[in-house]
């Protein structure tokens, strides 16, 4: 009988340690996530203020260029349609350059956090 309580109490000992491994476990991965997910929110915060602002100024320039490049041909919806008509090419030449680029800064910056978490990761 003092051996059956005694491993009752090594097994219950082992199932409140196991219990309480797994309750740390859990909030440690808590805290990793909100941690990554606090970090991303904060990125696309600042990355769409800065995109709010630059499409501002490149509606103001453009405003301003299709204004006056309609007094340069005087005709002022001429000159919106030939800016609007510029602007196409542009457009999708920067769409092609900003698609890779933002997708290689996203990688790298995934792969950055994984290499400081993990230091002894080496590719």
């Amino acid at each position: 009988m003092a051996q059956e309580s005694d491993t009752e109490q090594v097994l219950h000992r082992l199932f409140e340690q196991v219990s309480d491994h797994i309750e740390t476990r859990w909030t440690y991965f808590s805290i990793k996530a909100t941690e990554k997910f606090s970090s991303i929110a904060s990125n696309l915060v600042g990355a769409f203020t800065i995109f709010v602002f630059a499409v501002l100024v490149l509606f103001f320039f453009s405003m301003g260029f299709a204004w006056w490049l309609g007094d340069f041909i005087d005709n002022r919806a001429g000159g919106f349609a030939l800016a609007g008509l510029i602007f196409v090419p542009i457009a999708f030449f920067v769409y092609r350059w900003i698609r890779p680029f933002v997708r290689d800064k996203i990688i790298e910056s995934m792969l950055h956090d994984d290499l400081t978490e993990n230091p002894n990761k080496n590719g």
